[in-house]
């Protein structure tokens, strides 16, 4: 049994309750609390946020994980989703960044340590349609931050529509920083049509593009709105190297690998 889960952090507390659930799509409440060894109430929190985001069911005492295919989450989950792996991509990516830049920031849970790793940069110019990245930016006196207006969506730090469209449309960055929502052999893909608007055309106006993307994101099944082409990207950025398989599809799509 997995002990004193009740003083784990939230993301830690998600990521082991995802992982019973795994292996036991449909399970009484009273059995689920018996594996966490968690307080009532910290699980019923937890669940709820769970519940929240379309991830799994409560009902009659039964809780049951729904598909994942084809939903974006909220930022607050999206956040507890590999945090050191996200880390680690984010401090590569950083490395092609450089003084008097130019980047694009997606909105995206995957590039929001980006801007922690830029503190020794000079004069870096900042895009973005993320309203927490736009606010990290901000409290740094080296980077000079572009927000774009429009619709900002709830639970997601995220601003969109046709008025964030056309005012990243203006902007030709150097580097244009993406995540996704999965990628395979057949190119890169987003749940939400919204997000991969902006992203396509900033992918479109930059001189070079860097795709972040931990190794979950890696699937067979994809989601159902393609972004764009694998040879679309000049990088892949990730925190372990694919199978042999794709790193020679990233080869002949001419995408340099960072990992």
């Amino acid at each position: 049994m997995f002990k004193d889960v009740i003083y784990l952090k939230k993301e830690d507390r998600i990521s082991y309750l995802l992982n019973i659930l795994s292996s036991n799509p449909s399970i009484h409440i009273h059995k689920l609390q018996q594996l966490v060894d968690s307080s009532v109430s910290t699980l019923r929190r937890d669940l709820i946020e769970l519940e929240t985001n379309g991830i799994i069911k409560r009902s009659f005492g039964l809780v049951t994980l729904l598909r994942k295919d084809n939903i974006e989450y909220t930022a607050s989950f999206r956040s507890t989703q590999h945090p050191n792996e996200k880390r680690k991509i984010c401090r590569l990516a950083s490395d092609l960044i450089f003084d008097n830049d130019s980047v694009f920031i997606d909105s995206s849970t995957t590039n929001k340590y980006i801007i922690q790793n830029l503190t020794d940069r000079e004069k870096v110019n900042v895009i973005t349609n993320n309203i927490y990245i736009a606010m990290q930016g901000h409290n740094q006196k080296n980077i000079r931050v572009f927000l774009a207006g429009g619709f900002l969506r709830p639970y997601s730090e995220t601003v969109l529509g046709s008025e964030a469209l056309e005012y990243l449309s203006q902007f030709h960055p150097r580097l244009s920083l993406i995540s996704c929502s999965s990628i395979n052999e057949n190119g890169v893909f987003m749940a939400d049509i919204r997000q991969a608007h902006c992203k396509k055309k900033m992918i479109e106006n930059a001189d070079l593009s860097v795709l972040l993307v931990d190794h979950s994101k890696f699937k067979v099944k994809s989601d159902f709105i393609k972004l764009c082409s694998l040879e679309d990207f000049d990088y892949l950025v990730t925190d372990k190297k694919p199978d042999d398989k794709f790193v020679n599809l990233l080869k002949e799509s001419k995408v340099k690998l960072i990992y």
